[in-house]
């Protein structure tokens, strides 16, 4: 693969240099330490960041206004990693009588097995999955328990129960983050379908809890289309630094790894999203791709403009230059990228329906909000 890196901003080449190799940023100067701290900040990788920076064991020869922004990140990312466990444990208590398999997703499940990718990671919010079949008595526990929806309008309520793979989002007044209920990782009317038996059946035990997570190949899958599904394309360089981590980890503890995720790919028929994401992390993190290049080649998306929809992703996994504001072409990428996401998750029909009944939404809004004023 050719590395674009070269190509992107100066504030991006320092970002990318500073988190695939620590030990650079000994040799920063006033400004260049300005510029990394806040494109690292932007990106919500500042956390990440400051634990790469104390693992090369250079916390000590950093100037003390740069250490004090590190602190603080690593200490928000220690508080969030105990909330998260914290909210793991009670969500795991409250439903142990249900008696079904639970588990954790995305960085919840990256807190879980400790693994390298969750050093200094910041996560925001819960995420679980279950059987759906026993979807109904676990939403019902977690209401009976104080859980309640933070989307109640009852378009939402239809939108996720018939149209999404999860429930809506719930908070509890105990609970500091917000809990998301998955019965698989798609959703199930898009282009894109995931086999939720397969996913559990290949499931491995967290020592310790009560929780089980994806197998190491479909954690990386699950990034890997949780990054291309998602209609929010901006200040998503995070979920490619998850998956660099994710596959170093698992190639360093697994000799048959890549075997195993290039046939998870083509048995669960997530070839594509792996093939964006492998092309992405080896262009600008280094990532090792240990896949024959005829088994990457089998991986490529079928869709016509794959090429674009590269070029678009480079530009929105970009971060922003700290000095200055996105322009049209950024605009139009994430425009872009959102649009094929959605087309991805829903067909035609619903689509349509969808983005009119949120248009409207909007206008309504806006209506009200002038007349308020």
């Amino acid at each position: 693969m050719t590395s674009t890196r070269h190509l992107l901003a100066p504030h991006m080449r320092l970002l990318l240099s500073a988190l695939d190799n620590a030990s650079s940023c000994a040799s920063l100067n006033a400004n260049s330490w300005d510029c990394l701290v806040r494109t690292a900040r932007s990106a919500r990788l500042l956390g990440v960041l400051a634990a790469r920076i104390g693992q090369a064991g250079l916390t000590g020869e950093i100037p003390e206004a740069v250490a004090n922004h590190l602190g603080a990140a690593e200490a928000e990312s220690r508080y969030l990693r105990q909330m998260t466990l914290r909210q793991l444990a009670a969500v795991a208590e409250l439903l142990r009588p249900v008696g079904t398999r639970l588990l954790a997703l995305k960085g919840s499940a990256y807190v879980l097995r400790d693994s390298t990718c969750a050093a200094g990671r910041m996560p925001r919010d819960v995420d679980i999955m279950v059987e759906q079949s026993r979807l109904n008595e676990i939403e019902q526990a977690l209401l009976a328990a104080g859980w309640e929806y933070e989307k109640t309008d009852p378009y939402d309520q239809h939108y996720y129960r018939a149209w999404s793979h999860e429930l809506p989002p719930m908070r509890a007044p105990a609970m500091p983050l917000e809990l998301d209920v998955h019965h698989t990782i798609l959703p199930p009317l898009g282009r894109l379908r995931a086999d939720a038996q397969a996913l559990f059946a290949a499931a491995v035990p967290v020592a310790g809890t009560d929780w089980w997570t994806l197998c190491p190949a479909d954690l990386v899958l699950h990034a890997a289309v949780h990054l291309y599904q998602d209609s929010e394309w901006i200040g998503r360089l995070r979920d490619l630094v998850d998956i660099d981590g994710l596959v170093r980890e698992a190639a360093a503890t697994d000799p048959r790894f890549w075997k195993v995720l290039g046939t998870r790919a083509q048995r669960l028929r997530l070839g594509g999203p792996l093939w964006y994401v492998l092309t992405l992390a080896n262009d600008w993190l280094g990532t090792p791709v240990a896949l024959a290049p005829g088994e990457l080649d089998a991986l490529q998306p079928r869709e016509p403009g794959r090429a674009l929809v590269l070029a678009l992703s480079r530009r929105c996994l970009a971060v922003g230059d700290p000095e200055g504001e996105s322009g049209w072409r950024d605009r139009f990428a994430y425009a872009a990228m959102s649009l094929r996401a959605n087309w991805m998750r829903m067909p035609p029909h619903l689509l349509l329906y969808h983005a009119t009944r949120k248009f409207l939404r909007s206008l309504r809004r806006e209506r009200g909000q002038t007349l308020d004023t």
